[in-house]
């Protein structure tokens, strides 16, 4: 088990100053589903290990009048699985060189209700609910190395550098717009060894 600090940098900033945020709060990139700090687990055996991570993002908002009711929810579940191979016999006490692959996605579920609504007005809601789901949803993959260091107590600090890839779209009843973004990606990471 561990977890992994990417601080954020100018990309970060750059991407939010030129307005790429999905406007749904709950997308890979707008930062409430992949904080700065995440966790992780896994197993690992000789050279090898396997690894995960779950992360879930929820904005739900509801307004009442006194005629109608309006409801609108977008959520976010980002599974994500990696492959990692250590280039020498794991131990403690000495640096520890690794490499990795991985892969994650992001599953969108979004929703927008009204109770006084038509039914043109119904699917002028469900139209705009699948768009969001189209700017949530994503798929990618991530190559790189790393290096770590174990204690006998069970500790383990480490940083690791990756490429990530991500591909998303955009899509409404007019057009369809797919984006990929490849960008570096360094953590420093504090595990713990059973």
């Amino acid at each position: 088990m561990g977890a992994e600090y990417v601080p954020s940098g100018l990309g970060d900033m750059a991407w939010v100053e030129s307005e790429q945020l999905s406007g749904s709060m709950v997308a890979e990139h707008d930062g409430m589903l992949v904080p700065p700090l995440t966790a992780v687990g896994g197993y690992a055996w000789d050279r090898v290990g396997v690894f995960g991570g779950l992360a879930v993002a929820r904005v739900s908002t509801t307004v009442i009048t006194t005629d109608a009711e309006a409801q609108s929810t977008r959520m976010a579940i980002r599974p994500s699985a990696e492959l990692r191979y250590w280039f020498t016999e794991t131990g403690t006490d000495t640096p520890l060189f690794f490499a990795n692959v991985g892969a994650h996605w992001v599953i969108p579920s979004t929703t927008e209700s009204a109770t006084q609504a038509s039914k043109a007005d119904q699917a002028a809601l469900d139209e705009a609910a699948d768009e969001a789901a189209g700017r949530i949803g994503a798929i990618g993959g991530n190559l790189g190395v790393g290096a770590e260091v174990r204690w006998k107590n069970g500790l383990g600090l480490g940083i690791r550098t990756d490429i990530v890839i991500t591909r998303f779209d955009t899509s409404n009843a007019q057009t369809q717009t797919v984006s990929s973004l490849i960008r570096p990606r360094t953590a420093l990471t504090v595990s713990t060894w059973f």
